[in-house]
């Protein structure tokens, strides 16, 4: 009866729609709802906050996403352009008068007026002309401040002695031959131009002057409205360069996507990026790259002091006659260069702007660590997480690094390979040893910067560089380097080695004292071991041979490329072998007769793709234990392995088998090159191998000095002080155990470098 009853009333309330809290069938519906005095819309609202919550995530991440495009496609590529600096120019700083200072002491008849304030500098206002004119400027005196508006002229020197006449208040002088170029170029028709030039704003027979004025270079560089980075008067060899630059840029729009992808990805693989994002080649019979190799061979790209003068200004361009294109612009540009170089197709003359290449990228560098991009909260943070790499410009540009990494760049005064760094690094430089002093030697300069950069940083990093020195400079402590010819040296506290986690001295604390009127260093430390054979080959830069070959447009294969080192890697191979038999050599199998076994396919000989067990410990001294710490210990061992294998290789092997493996060989050879440039293989008479400088010679001593890192070589001399050779990498005691293999007698004692 209930039954039918409740069936009559569905049926009713099918018809009639009654209200649903009378229709409920609790048989036909779960248990839990018997306990339940919730309705269908009581529980339909209870979810709906659950979808809005859903729904902000979801918009707050497109708009976070939306907002990080327009910042890096839309606002830094106006910013780095100079259209908001160019707009505040036309607008509020036209209503302001510019701020100029006059000299308290005025000297008749002197071009150069003195210099009285803190913040006063000197600007050059260029009178307008017509390109045939004479040439006629003013110098006046300023205070540099936020109202203080030019432009800061970067450029080479040159070496060139023709002068040119240039008329300034009242006085004729003889400037050289490009920046008298220059001011042709700059020259406008029909207004002033106001120009900060080093060359004539700062005095430079005064070098006291010029010491404060270098001091404020970092300020002059960031305050300017606009720094004009000048490459030189057009020519033939370089026409229409900047046009090709433009057209370039994109046409390179695709690597551009690439490597932001590479770069930024979030949980992407990297292959499907490759596969997606493909570029064509460019048509060399369509496109000449002469143009822009002869403009980015110009001196500028290899001088000292352009490193800053590119690095600390927001906005920059690069001029070239009378075309222009933004400094932000031509670093993309060749950066897309040496990755359409790498993964796309050969770029003819490639070789020939290789410097220009690095020295490109040491100011990207730089300035990325300066100016950083503009990331929002969310991707700052999650990024380094989820990618495993940093943000740009985490981490600061340090003086030691800056000075190591321009170590080819060109300068007038040797002093400049340290006082042209100062303005770029992010350390505090204010100490009396970092003072540009020119009234003093090159070589005390050099010998301030090393005292700086021990006690500022407390490191003896700076003792690992090495130099080739003349004659009149034997004078001059062993621990002291010429900058100005620095060897070409990877250290081996950076960067492939930095996730290796060496601490030779196992943490004992740095001991060091200076006597002698700072010409003595006293360290503490321990002598491990004599060194028993040094080698005779040492690491040959393939870069000399595959640029003959690609003059006559000829490919060096991978095979040649291997070859070239291939007398230094057997030499390391019997020095290691003969360093087995000593009291040094760890537990485990003995080295066979073959580093590889030899399998026979289709009646052809190939050597077998792992390394005999015995040989796996020579395989890792011979590159430096790079894979020690590595996240990608396992890959660097494969890659090792293959540039073991075809380097060692007979013949040429087949190209069936060497295809996959010449991939990784020339992978493993820039981490061979870090660990050889300028070393050579050698062993102790305990049986300890490595690399040793290669000044280093039999009888000098393996030391380890507290606080260090990393071992050193030094050589004794007959009064009981000691030459410093430089920094070593020695298996086996690159963790402490170095001094626990020193004798009782040898261990912390004070060692006089002199």
């Amino acid at each position: 009866m209930f039954l039918h009853r409740s069936r009559s009333l569905r049926g009713v309330g099918r018809i009639s729609r009654a209200q649903p809290r009378l229709l409920h069938q609790p048989h036909h519906r779960p248990f839990r709802h018997w306990h339940s005095t919730r309705t269908d819309r009581n529980q339909n609202n209870t979810r709906r906050p659950v979808s809005t919550v859903g729904r902000t995530v979801w918009i707050s991440i497109g708009v976070l996403a939306w907002g990080q495009v327009c910042i890096s496609y839309a606002y830094e590529p106006l910013r780095d352009n100079g259209v908001f600096t160019n707009l505040t120019q036309s607008t509020i700083f036209r209503a302001i008068p510019a701020k100029l200072a006059r000299p308290t002491e005025r000297v008749e008849n002197e071009l150069y007026q003195p210099i009285t304030g803190d913040k006063e500098i000197r600007l050059l206002i260029l009178e307008p002309g017509a390109r045939e004119d004479v040439l006629e400027c003013e110098l006046v005196n300023a205070e540099l401040s936020w109202r203080t508006r030019f432009e800061a002229l970067s450029y080479a020197w040159g070496d060139d002695t023709t002068k040119h006449e240039l008329k300034c208040s009242g006085h004729v002088l003889g400037v050289m031959a490009n920046l008298h170029d220059a001011l042709l170029d700059l020259r406008l028709p029909a207004q002033r131009r106001v120009l900060w030039i080093d060359a004539l704003c700062i005095n430079q027979a005064d070098n006291d002057e010029k010491s404060k004025q270098i001091r404020l270079m970092h300020e002059i560089y960031s305050q300017a409205q606009e720094v004009l980075i000048y490459l030189g008067r057009s020519d033939a060899s370089v026409n229409g360069a900047i046009e090709s630059m433009r057209w370039l840029d994109w046409k390179l729009m695709p690597l551009y996507v690439r490597q932001f992808l590479l770069s930024s990805n979030i949980g992407m693989a990297s292959f499907f990026v490759e596969k997606w994002i493909k570029m064509k080649p460019i048509n060399d019979q369509d496109f000449s790259w002469n143009p822009i190799i002869n403009l980015l061979r110009r001196p500028w790209f290899q001088r000292t002091w352009v490193i800053q003068e590119a690095v600390i200004p927001k906005h920059a361009k690069v001029i070239c006659g009378d075309q222009s294109i933004a400094w932000a612009k031509v670093l993309r540009i060749v950066d897309a260069i040496r990755y359409y170089q790498s993964s796309v197709k050969r770029v003819p003359g490639y070789h020939l702007i290789y410097e220009t290449i690095s020295s490109v990228d040491l100011m990207r560098s730089a300035r990325d660590n300066r100016h950083p991009k503009i990331y929002i909260l969310g991707q700052r943070w999650y990024r380094p997480l989820l990618t495993g790499r940093p943000m740009e410009g985490q981490e600061d540009s340090k003086l030691l690094d800056l000075i190591l990494m321009s170590r080819r760049y060109k300068c007038t005064h040797p002093h400049d390979k340290i006082f042209g760094m100062l303005g770029v690094t992010a350390e505090d430089t204010s100490s009396k040893l970092l003072e540009p002093n020119y009234e003093i030697s090159e070589f005390d300069a050099y010998r301030n910067f090393v005292l700086w950069e021990i006690r500022h940083n407390k490191s003896l990093r700076v003792l690992g560089t090495s130099s080739q020195k003349s004659s009149r400079q034997r004078t001059s402590p062993s621990w002291v380097p010429d900058f100005n010819r620095l060897d070409s040296i990877t250290g081996l506290t950076g960067s492939p080695f930095s996730g290796s986690y060496v601490d030779a001295s196992a943490g004992m604390p740095m001991g060091v004292r200076e006597s002698n009127n700072s010409t003595n260093l006293h360290i503490k430390g321990s002598i491990v071991d004599t060194i028993h054979t040094v080698g005779k080959r040492s690491f040959t830069d393939r870069s000399t041979r595959l640029s003959k070959r690609q003059r006559s447009d000829q490919h060096l294969s991978v095979y040649d490329q291997l070859q070239v080192n291939r007398g230094m890697i057997e030499e390391a191979r019997d020095i290691w072998l003969e360093a087995t038999k000593g009291l040094a050599r760890g537990l485990g199998p003995s080295p066979g007769d073959r580093i590889f076994d030899t399998n026979v396919t289709d009646g052809r000989p190939s050597p077998d793709r792992s390394i005999s067990p015995g040989w796996e410990p020579f395989l890792r001294v011979l590159f430096g234990d790079v894979s020690v710490g590595s996240k990608s210990s396992m890959f660097i061992k494969e890659i090792t392995t293959s540039f073991l294998r075809l380097t060692l290789a007979e013949d040429q092997l087949p190209e069936e088998y060497t295809k996959s493996e010449e991939v990784f060989a020339i992978k493993a050879l820039g981490y061979f090159a870090a660990i050889a440039r300028s070393r050579r293989f050698a062993r102790t008479d305990m049986g300890l191998v490595g690399y040793v400088p290669m000044r280093a010679r039999r009888g000098d001593l393996v030391v380890v000095l507290y606080g260090s890192q990393v071992p050193f070589v030094v050589r004794e001399k007959g009064d009981g002080s000691y030459c410093l050779v430089g920094e070593c990498y020695m298996d086996g005691i690159m963790r402490g155990e170095g001094i626990r293999f020193a004798k009782y007698e040898n261990r912390d004692i004070e060692l006089t470098l002199v």
